[in-house]
């Protein structure tokens, strides 16, 4: 084990679970194991070269050299839709650990490429390095710190885990010099937290800008995101439908100030809401399982707004709605009831209803003539958690992330890394549903998006092995670095 690692982790953590196996058919719902003998016979072979056990050395001895990147990369700001000081920051890491064509794009987007030998499929391996801003204002420094074994800074987890898991997979294939014959990508993107149609913008241009110019999925290449979990097989879907809109009320502008007004229109609004449209199925669901109710809709009212100022009339008040479903019908049902009941609030108090959807991910039904469970490369993932940590590996066809689904939209399938397996090093590893809890009494977990945001340190390696293994498997290890002929 880590060394200096001993102190952040919970030591009866560690005996409990020295070298678990999980039996097939073990899983949670919506999860598909799949059989993959002839993937991870690929995936033993590579694992037993010398070069990819030099690159997994390398991951297990430089866990103090990834940390004090990961804390870099927290401290260089990068709030959704100005992100161009942590752009330059990750510009001048990826020129260093030696990629080609290194370049911020119109979306400052980072790209560089990793070339290979020639015959094998493309790998993009990504993360998106953009937080939420909401109370970080981007002139307020960023002092990230570890502390109870987690990173604390806005977005430590979402997903600049993710971007430090992607580096150290680039600085372990250069560590044990290994060539691949498919060139692998290694991309940071941009814009994905906004609320806006635009949502992931930097994944759009990305794929709009490469597909399937410079790699495309009818030929075996793949998109990868790490999204801080790993070691577990692979979420191969955004194909769950999921709305973001926003309801606002207007009152005449008459209105007096004493009198009632557009929040009181708005209590009611959203009393019904919660009564009538809610679904308390969702409290007990997996957002991202297959298993779930399929009629479910994931609601979520979380920006609620109306006048700035006290010794004024509230002319406007607003609701802002993120909705996950499994079909764009079931969406619009919850569309539909929560304009009537704005509607029917609106006629009783003197107010008007304006509802927009200002946001769409997703792609119901797959993309076409893309099978999400049979395809080589999420066997290959699967194959490669296999190899690494016994048989955990399996898909999930439902789950994906914010990038992936805008993908998608663009005709390109995109995959993240799954899983919350915590690896210790020296062959012991822990499988748990939540990895990293705290011991502290004064710090707490808080969510991902408060500026006091924070991730468990613990959680990098796994993924980062996970990637990589898969990586060089599937685009097709060639052995050592060879010398350019002359």
């Amino acid at each position: 084990m880590r060394p200096w690692l001993k102190a952040l982790l919970v030591p009866s953590a560690i005996a409990a679970f020295l070298a678990p196996t999980l039996a097939f058919g073990q899983f949670q719902p919506g999860e598909i194991a799949i059989k993959v003998p002839q993937e991870e016979a690929v995936a033993r072979k590579v694992m037993a070269s010398p070069e990819l056990k030099k690159a997994l050395d390398y991951i297990n001895a430089s866990d103090e050299e990834t940390v004090r990147e990961w804390t870099s990369i927290c401290n260089a700001h990068g709030p959704s839709g100005d992100e161009i000081f942590r752009a330059r920051h990750l510009w001048k890491l990826m020129r260093i650990y030696g990629l080609e064509n290194v370049h911020i794009d119109d979306q400052r987007n980072v790209v560089g490429v990793r070339r290979g030998t020639g015959g094998g499929p493309t790998v993009v391996l990504n993360a998106h390095f953009d937080n939420n801003s909401m109370g970080w204002p981007k002139e307020q420094p960023v002092e990230a710190f570890v502390a109870d074994g987690r990173m604390w800074c806005p977005a430590a987890g979402d997903d600049l885990t993710g971007v430090t898991q992607v580096l150290t997979i680039l600085r372990a294939m250069n560590a044990g010099k290994i060539a691949t014959k498919g060139d692998v990508w290694f991309a940071f993107f941009t814009g994905e937290e906004p609320l806006k149609d635009n949502a992931s913008n930097g994944a759009g241009l990305f794929v709009s800008s490469n597909y399937p110019q410079n790699f495309d999925w009818k030929k075996g290449d793949i998109m990868v995101q790490l999204h801080g979990g790993g070691g577990a097989g692979i979420s191969t879907g955004s194909v769950e439908v999921r709305h973001r809109s926003q309801l606002r009320i207007f009152v005449p502008i008459d209105k007096s100030e004493w009198g009632r007004h557009t929040v009181d229109a708005l209590g009611p609004i959203i009393d019904r809401i919660s009564k009538e449209v809610r679904d308390d199925r969702a409290s007990n669901s997996d957002r991202t399982s297959a298993g779930r109710p399929k009629d479910l809709v994931m609601m979520n009212m979380a920006q609620i707004s109306a006048g700035e100022t006290l010794n004024q009339t509230a002319t406007e008040a607003s609701i802002r709605f993120n909705l996950h479903a499994l079909t764009e019908a079931d969406l619009w049902r919850v569309h539909n009831k929560i304009q009537a009941i704005a509607k029917e609030e609106c006629a009783k108090a003197g107010c008007t209803v304006h509802y927009t959807i200002n946001s769409k991910n997703g792609l119901e039904g797959g993309l076409p003539g893309f099978d999400a469970v049979n395809n080589a490369p999420a066997k290959m993932a699967v194959a490669a958690s296999n190899v690494l940590y016994g048989n955990v590996g399996a898909v999930n066809p439902i789950g994906g992330c914010g990038d992936c689904a805008r993908a998608y939209r663009n005709g390109m399938p995109a995959f993240s890394l799954r899983g919350n397996v915590v690896d210790y090093g020296d062959g012991r590893f822990d499988i748990k549903n939540e990895h990293g809890g705290l011991v502290s009494d004064v710090r707490r977990k808080t969510r991902n998006h408060d500026p006091t945001g924070s991730a468990p340190v613990d959680g990098l390696w796994a993924a980062a092995k996970h990637g990589l293994l898969f990586a060089v498997s599937y685009a097709g290890f060639d052995g050592p670095e060879r010398a350019p002929a002359k």
